[in-house]
């Protein structure tokens, strides 16, 4: 069975955004936060 998906609030967005600016490895970024490469890429063109 699938899991649930999981839903993050504006403020870990705002922060997970703003931390690839200052970071240079995004996919290590994602990683630390348990997120994909991908979901923050996206974050940050939204």
């Amino acid at each position: 069975m699938k899991e649930p998906r999981k839903t993050y609030n504006r403020v870990f967005k705002e922060q997970a955004v703003q931390l690839s600016h200052e970071r240079n490895n995004i996919s290590e970024l994602a990683r630390e936060l348990g997120i994909t490469a991908v979901l923050l890429y996206k974050w940050r063109k939204d």
